[in-house]
């Protein structure tokens, strides 16, 4: 008896999830049916549905965002991309994803977007094409060295373009509400968004105090050296207080919104704090002890020192050339030396990656 209930539940499980499924992809048949007429107002409509699922291909096999993209208009695929459409989604039948698409097709704006939104170039289809491999245009095959430079990054909005605005709350005739929405506006194109823009997606990774990498959650692109968008300084001029984006030469006096709380925080402890190499005449905004790939960190069963490389991810026992030179004290004197912790030697003169000295006053 006991095994004929589990049978009857197991069954109506299994009924339940096929309905579930065959109402998804009676959904999306509607929506690609929507794309393929270019009926734009129905097909926001439709993604505004609760249980829609965007990247559930219809019952043709066909994935609504490779339908967008062949339209040609940019204005389903930024919709759909806004509503969590996976830019790196592929055909199940041939397996192009839409950036195949819009090569082919010669859709460098739309090729730009899904760019920004994590498509990879590199990626190929069932016939071992990659999309790299249609580049028919200057224009597209610009796009392709931006992306082997870069990566995704290329393709984000200037810092300090993107704010978030507030949609306010509205009442109807019949006394119902709807609630006030935050959205984002791009101070410079005037373009508003739902999502989180890639620009405004970057997280700093520490590991023990020590900043590891930077990892952008729209794109999934990781990298060593600070993003541009992560690039501000909060500085002062006189009693005017602003920020500054030294990779980009920016100044807003705006809070810069693609920073997390996190690094906020920072910058509010550190306003002004730049450092000045005596030898080179260079200044710099960050710390010195970052300019190199290593970090020196804690093994947490031993308590030794291990050093790890941001940019290989290697980690090693033995101290590396770049971190071997270390300030010391002369017991005698209290003056400040210099030592090289490998050959031993010593002197009092700074080599030059050593010759950093920190300023805060006023710029």
């Amino acid at each position: 008896m006991a095994g004929c209930k589990l049978l009857c539940l197991l069954l109506t499980v299994a009924v339940l999830g096929a309905t579930a499924a065959k109402i998804n992809v009676n959904l999306t048949d509607k929506l690609v049916d929507l794309v393929k007429k270019k009926q734009f107002d129905g097909f926001v409509d439709e993604l505004q549905r609760d249980d829609m699922d965007v990247n559930q291909p219809d019952s043709k096999g066909r994935l609504p965002l490779i339908e967008a993209v062949r339209t040609k208009e940019i204005k389903f695929v930024d919709a759909l991309l806004q509503y969590g459409a996976f830019a790196k989604s592929k055909d199940p039948a041939t397996g192009a994803t839409p950036l195949h698409v819009a090569f082919q097709q010669n859709l460098p704006q739309i090729a730009r977007m899904l760019l920004q939104y994590g498509a990879d170039v590199n990626v190929e289809d069932k016939s071992g094409k990659k999309a790299r491999e249609f580049a028919p245009t200057k224009e597209i095959r610009e796009l392709i060295a931006a992306y082997d430079k870069d990566g995704p990054m290329a393709f984000e909005d200037t810092p300090g373009s993107w704010t978030r605005a507030t949609k306010p709350s509205t009442a109807s005739l019949s006394g119902e509400s709807t609630p006030a929405e935050e959205y984002w506006f791009n101070t410079r194109t005037g373009d508003s968004r739902w999502n989180t823009p890639s620009s405004c997606a970057w997280q700093r990774v520490d590991v023990q105090g020590h900043p590891i990498k930077y990892v952008n959650a729209i794109t999934g692109q990781e990298v060593h050296d600070v993003p541009p968008s992560l690039a501000w300084v909060k500085v002062r001029r006189d009693t005017q207080v602003m920020y500054y984006n030294w990779k980009v030469n920016a100044t807003q006096l705006a809070v810069p919104e693609e920073v997390p709380k996190d690094m906020l925080a920072d910058m509010d402890k550190n306003i002004n704090v730049r450092w000045y190499n005596e030898k080179t005449g260079e200044f710099a905004w960050i710390d010195p002890a970052y300019h190199t790939v290593w970090r020196e960190l804690k093994d947490e069963e031993s308590k030794k020192s291990y050093f790890f490389n941001v940019e290989t991810g290697e980690s090693v026992w033995e101290l590396p050339d770049a971190m071997a030179w270390t300030r010391v004290k002369d017991d005698e004197t209290g003056d400040e030396f210099f030592h090289n912790r490998l050959t031993l030697e010593s002197t009092w003169d700074a080599p030059a990656h050593m010759a950093w000295v920190r300023h805060d006053s006023d710029l």
